[in-house]
């Protein structure tokens, strides 16, 4: 078929052009850059894989670690990639952040390429595809993060991509056959990398699509399309369960990953109320009446295709995230159905006359940069009073570190974004798809100046290696799941005692040890002088020698003080 163009596209600049294509590249350099050079490695996902990987690495184990013991219920390819890059360029903490932003860069030019197969007669969905994808706040976030779901992400698009070559093009059977096992292989990469539950991606499809093209359904095929993606989803599972049959039950498949029942991280541990946060997730594209009033427009005709094979790919990849027991992170994979069904939109979208287009996804630039703002001018003390009588904990205590600079950025920048109106869709797209590397970039320049120490856990987990190195048993009073292995490169990881009574016996049993407390509160009221004091995140840290603990009732393992 030939290839169309926008109609306001053959007018463009050539600069504007080749900007609106390397645009999403740009965006993701700047975000990786921002991240390695001023963010520290803060998220408990990322604690945890670093930990778990450290300890893989000491021991030369292939199957993934928690709190030193062996957990295959864990998908491994992820631990596999880090341990290889670390390898050749020996232990460091920037190869394994490269890793998933290089998973993002594949899935960024993936999806262009998927564009293309599905609307081959319009030449500007791949643009607007990897742009909306780079442009959601979700995807920026998420690409720079030590996070399973970010590396099964291009793996998920590749299975449906194959699944979209074999229903768009119908070639013949060897590159039907070659299709399947492609849309295999990729579906049983994306369940070593995330979890069991992707494997059910591409059943979903093949039944999604043929409910809704009622042309499907009349074909003498249909049954072995169905019969296809069936196959393609046991066979995705098949590596999932031959390592739980060499290194764990398999029985337990349906756990393979982050079952509900049993969290693979600390991050999604009953989380669930983090759903809610899916509209700010895919902030800004939710919020700009451009896409909504495309996507009307559209309905108004015939839906073709593409569109519903789209729709069909969303609806698995919102089933296949709601039962991985991954929460919000799990609902990752619907950026890239969402990206191709917007690209489908704007690139028939007729401009509208000037408008102020950007303000109300600006708005929420500018309410972030008035937050910045006000934390410089408002006492903490008095937020922190405020926050306590709403909800009943305490202030977060990196909200005192942020500064002024970012808040100012934020005010300014957001300001003359929202005021632009641009003549051509490709620009106007560009505009809103900056916001999210711009808060992004303001909260990574925070970072570097004023909330790194904060986050930094290493001044903690240096302490802990010295006292591992003494000799001195260590442990942890909380659900430990390693936040301080990989930054104190630990050669142990502490024994986790998670209630008041396992704290005691811990320290009947280990005299000379020591244990690591969080509490909330001033750390000028502690009850006795810790061996050591500092911050993890949102609350204070500190170390007791165990012969500070007379009981379950000791009060140095208060959460209050």
């Amino acid at each position: 078929m030939s290839v169309e163009a926008l109609p306001e596209e053959t007018i463009l600049s050539p600069f504007l052009q080749k900007l609106s294509r390397s645009a999403p590249l740009l965006f993701m350099g700047v975000l990786i850059f921002g991240a390695l050079a001023w963010r520290p490695t803060t998220a408990p996902i990322e604690l945890e894989t670093l930990a778990s990987a450290w300890h893989m690495h000491l021991r030369g184990a292939l199957v993934p670690l928690r709190n030193g013991v062996a957990a295959p219920e864990i998908p491994p390819l992820l631990h596999w990639l880090i341990l290889g890059g670390w390898q050749i360029f020996g232990v460091c903490e920037w190869w394994p952040r490269l890793v998933p932003a290089l998973a993002s860069i594949g899935t960024v030019i993936l999806v262009g390429r998927t564009a293309l197969v599905l609307w081959p007669h319009r030449a500007a969905t791949p643009i607007f595809a990897r742009l909306l994808l780079t442009g959601v706040g979700a995807f920026a976030v998420a690409m720079t993060m030590v996070e399973p779901q970010t590396v099964a992400l291009p793996f998920i698009l590749l299975s449906f991509h194959a699944l979209s070559e074999l229903w768009m093009s119908r070639p013949g059977f060897f590159r039907t056959l070659f299709g399947w096992i492609l849309s295999a292989a990729a579906a049983a990469l994306a369940v070593m990398a995330g979890g069991w539950s992707w494997a059910l991606v591409p059943v979903l499809c093949a039944i999604g699509i043929w409910v809704l093209d009622e042309a499907t359904r009349r074909e003498r095929n249909a049954f072995l399309w169905l019969l296809g993606g069936i196959v393609i989803s046991v066979l995705a599972l098949a590596p999932a369960w031959l390592w739980l049959d060499r290194y764990g039950n398999p029985e337990q498949l349906i756990y393979f990953g982050n079952g509900w029942s049993d969290p693979a991280t600390e991050a999604s541990r009953g989380a669930a109320w983090t759903l809610l946060l899916l509209p700010v997730a895919l902030y800004p594209w939710i919020c700009w009446k451009t896409l909504w009033r495309a996507l009307s427009r559209h309905l108004r005709e015939t839906v073709g295709v593409g569109f519903r094979l789209c729709l069909a790919f969303l609806a698995a990849s919102c089933v296949a995230g709601l039962v991985s027991g991954w929460q919000l992170v799990g609902q990752l994979a619907i950026l890239c159905p969402l990206s191709l069904l917007g690209a489908r939109l704007l690139a028939t979208q007729e401009i509208k006359p000037k408008d102020f287009h950007a303000v109300v996804p600006g708005f929420f630039a500018l309410f972030v940069g008035l937050i910045f703002f006000l934390m410089n001018i408002v006492p903490t003390a008095h937020l922190d009073a405020v926050w306590r009588q709403v909800f009943g904990a305490p202030l977060p205590i990196w909200l005192g570190g942020i500064g002024l600079i970012s808040g100012l950025s934020l005010l300014v920048i957001g300001y003359i974004l929202a005021q632009l109106s641009p003549s051509h869709q490709l620009s106007r797209t560009l505009q809103v798809a900056i916001l999210p590397t711009l808060l992004m970039t303001s909260l990574n320049l925070e970072f570097d100046g004023n909330l790194r120490p904060f986050f930094d856990l290493t001044p903690v987990a240096s302490r802990m290696k010295q006292l591992q190195d003494a000799g001195i048993s260590v442990a942890v009073f909380s659900d430990y799941r390693g936040e301080f292995d990989f930054a104190g490169r630990l050669e142990m990881a502490p024994e986790p005692v998670p209630t008041r009574i396992a704290a005691a016996r811990w320290a009947d049993e280990h005299p000379a040890g020591a244990i690591v407390t969080y509490f909330d509160g001033s750390p000028l009221r502690l009850p006795a002088l810790p061996m050591f004091r500092g911050v993890a995140r949102d609350r204070w840290v500190a170390i007791w020698p165990a012969s500070a603990i007379d009981g379950p009732d000791s009060p140095v393992l208060n959460s209050q003080f």
